[in-house]
């Protein structure tokens, strides 16, 4: 759908409620149809057009229309006299991200009568869950590649925490749920962040207590907040990259001007083809750059097609597949790092480079990540519009940055670590748990994220006892190493 037509959508409910006219139409099928243009007008404005948006509505429009409205259409769901205006409107707050939508999703999904919208909207959710764990290439699945305990449970008033960072999908079903909350508290990790497009994280907010959303964009925390029975933490990720003890050697002069580091393999959501027209224009004409990402071949092929169509293959240097131990050395010869996603959580690769002391110039549009990280000491987030004037500027002030320093001070494994038990400690105490140990050392990076081997193997014995449970439920092989 079109920047235009997406954003007329979602002005024309907030035309609709102010002037009464919402009901005139006493069409169920016309609402249905109205409800699902707007999903797919907020996936639009929120996901694929967020740059525009920004320049022009603004990104919390379409939430603010939501909140104000979401509150009108509450009170014909509970007040309204009419069934057909009363049953509606709770459609519309359930289908859609209204605050407190995923409660209301619930409520009607285990209605004893549901109705046929929700119904379909609810397989199809499981249908794309279905289809994500058959594309799963891997018929045996490694515990530790996914999720992994911090902290046993100790007896029945002291639970264990379970940090899930990747294949949410795959614990996604009640029975699996049920019998992990039990035991643990969940710490979770959206891996793309933008939670309100994927509803079924609702179902991790159904255990004794609430579940704990890793979100670093306050976008995203924004909109847990709302939800029943869930909480957002700022700290996932890239947050919890692990500290070098001595970063590579800096030689100078640097090599390349600026590095972009995302994988090719997901060029439209990283704008791969947008940094490449960026350095097309005047202000950073002569500049090198280095592509670094993961990527399958024929997806990295057509990167250096588009390079060499823009005669900028003299410049331009790609790298795909670089073991991640080689990094942090490709990263000392750049002056500036430059992230233009679309959407992320808690992005690895601008904390790489902050940790290479490289600054970094993002993307004010982008989702899910804490736009306040970009100071004076680190680098810049501006509107696309700026990017080049902002690039520019940044590489000829670059010595002025300290980004090492602040990694040092206010983030990576230790700090991060730190912070996140000292958050659990205050909620369990908070729920009445008890806590009698803290959690071990998070890393972001390696198959078991484990700051210590030593953890993992602590933590044996939970691992199999999950692999088991999800062995039951799931078409899968679960392994955990000894």
């Amino acid at each position: 759908m079109d920047y235009s037509s997406a954003l007329e959508l979602v002005k024309a409910l907030a035309r609709d409620v102010k002037a009464g006219h919402l009901w005139a139409l006493r069409d169920a099928a016309a609402h249905r149809r109205r409800r699902q243009d707007l999903w797919m007008a907020l996936n639009a404005l929120l996901v694929w057009h967020r740059p525009k948006l920004e320049a022009e509505a603004g990104l919390d429009y379409p939430y603010k229309v939501l909140r104000e409205k979401g509150a009108i259409f509450a009170g014909f769901a509970s007040g309204s006299q009419d069934p057909f205006v009363r049953h509606q409107a709770e459609l519309y707050l359930a289908l859609l991200p209204f605050p407190g939508q995923w409660r209301r999703l619930s409520t009607l999904e285990a209605a004893a009568n549901k109705d046929a919208e929700v119904v379909d909207f609810v397989r199809q959710e499981e249908a794309k869950i279905a289809e994500k764990i058959s594309e799963k290439p891997e018929k045996t699945v490694h515990i530790r590649h996914f999720m992994q305990v911090l902290k046993s449970p100790q007896d029945p008033h002291e639970k264990g925490v379970l940090r899930l960072f990747a294949l949410p999908y795959l614990v996604a079903r009640a029975p699996i749920l049920e019998a992990l909350t039990r035991r643990f508290v969940l710490f979770v990790e959206p891996p793309m962040g933008i939670v309100w497009r994927h509803s079924w994280w609702r179902r991790f907010c159904s255990g004794e207590d609430p579940c704990l959303f890793g979100l670093s964009g306050s976008e995203d925390r924004q909109f847990i907040a709302t939800q029943h029975h869930a909480l957002a933490l700022p700290l996932a990720h890239g947050d919890f990259l692990e500290d070098l003890n001595k970063p590579p050697c800096t030689k100078e002069p640097k090599a390349f001007d600026l590095v972009f580091n995302a994988t090719f393999d997901d060029m439209g959501r990283k704008r791969h083809l947008f940094m490449l027209d960026l350095l097309t224009h005047q202000e950073l004409s002569g500049k090198t750059a280095l592509f670094l990402g993961r990527g399958r071949p024929e997806n990295v092929q057509a990167f250096r097609r588009a390079v060499a169509q823009r005669g900028l293959a003299s410049r331009v240097t790609v790298r795909p597949n670089v073991p991640r131990r080689e990094v942090p050395a490709l990263l000392s010869q750049c002056r500036l790092g430059v992230h233009l996603s679309l959407y992320e959580n808690a992005c690895r690769a601008v904390m790489e480079f902050f940790r290479s002391n490289v600054p970094c110039v993002v993307s004010a549009s982008m989702a899910g990540i804490n736009l306040e990280m970009f100071t004076h000491e680190t680098g810049a987030a501006v509107p696309d519009g700026r990017l080049v004037q902002t690039i520019a500027e940044v590489l000829e002030n670059a010595h002025q940055y300290a980004p090492r320093r602040w990694f040092l001070r206010e983030s990576g494994s230790l700090v991060s670590t730190r912070r996140l038990n000292e958050a659990l400690k205050t909620l369990f105490l908070e729920w009445g748990l008890a806590w009698t140990e803290d959690i071990v050392t998070l890393t972001s990076s390696g198959a078991s994220r484990y700051g210590s081997r030593d953890d993992e193997k602590r933590f044996h014995e939970e691992h199999l006892w999950i692999a088991q449970r999800l062995q039951h439920a799931l078409p899968f092989g679960f392994q955990v190493l000894p």
